[in-house]
């Protein structure tokens, strides 16, 4: 039987922060991580201002943290634990990258004209 792999932790949704509009998800890729830091980790995380839910795969190496904790407060946290670290990815705002509008078909109908055009210009130069 496979093992779960991913721990997540999480403070109530009640809970104040001071930055809510600045509530970020950030994903960070960790060197060496251990079965221990799959606990340590976000427990260590989580007692930073702001953070809200801290996620640990072991496997991948991939640090998942939901919050409003800076990127340096993040990177500086992990260092003290001895965990080299660097961000990946990084959404900033209430709704994240979820936020964004769907596009219409007409926006979609002009992007792929344009692109076409392009690869018609570049066909012949």
């Amino acid at each position: 039987p496979a093992r779960a792999t991913t721990l997540v932790l999480s403070q109530s949704a009640d809970t104040p922060f001071p930055m809510q509009t600045e509530r970020a998800t950030i994903v960070l890729k960790v060197r060496n991580l251990t079965e221990s830091d799959r606990e340590s980790l976000p427990r260590a995380l989580m007692n930073l201002e702001g953070v809200c839910n801290a996620a640990v795969d072991v496997l991948s190496g991939v640090v998942r943290v939901d919050g409003a904790a800076s990127d340096s407060e993040l990177l500086r946290a992990l260092s003290a634990l001895g965990k080299q670290a660097v961000v990946v990815t990084h959404t900033r705002g209430a709704g994240g990258a979820a936020a964004r509008p769907p596009s219409s078909s007409a926006a979609m109908r002009a992007k792929l004209f344009l692109r076409l055009l392009k690869r018609n210009a570049n066909c012949c130069s």
